[in-house]
């Protein structure tokens, strides 16, 4: 592959990595700030009337918050790349599963389309420069 192809693929591996990571952060801010205790009882409330039994919404409830504080970290530094993209994408996709449950399909779709935009930057990963991994290449 020629170098200007690569090139544009790093841009791309990066611009990916920092918009989910900005997704992410973003959404543990906000769980923070309304506080984890409160971030869970509404977690279990919204489940309350599903069949997914209400011992792991609580424990989805009160690892996600901390996940979306991990993953934006995990992208930015660039470090085992391909592995936080997947680690992005089972956590997107286990949201997506959640509000399909719950018949929240807009909100769904959006986290189905963040679990593509992860896919991306699985394959986009290995171009990767701007990363602790990339930095290894050269």
């Amino acid at each position: 592959m020629d170098q200007k192809k690569c090139c544009e693929e790093a841009w791309i591996s990066l611009i990916l990595r920092l918009m989910v990571a900005s997704l992410f952060a973003v959404a543990a801010v906000a769980k923070f700030q309304a506080g984890l205790g409160v971030t869970a009882q509404h977690f279990v409330k919204v489940f309350e009337q599903t069949w997914l039994p209400a011992p792991l919404v609580a424990l989805q409830a009160v690892l996600i918050p901390y996940f979306e504080v991990i993953i934006p970290v995990w992208l930015l530094l660039g470090i085992r790349l391909k592995e936080a993209w997947i680690f992005a994408a089972l956590v997107s996709l286990s949201l997506a599963f959640g509000m399909a449950v719950v018949r929240g399909y807009g909100v769904a779709a959006d986290n189905y389309f963040y679990v593509f935009l992860c896919c991306l930057g699985i394959y986009f990963s290995s171009y990767d420069r701007f990363s602790i991994d990339g930095l290894k290449k050269k």
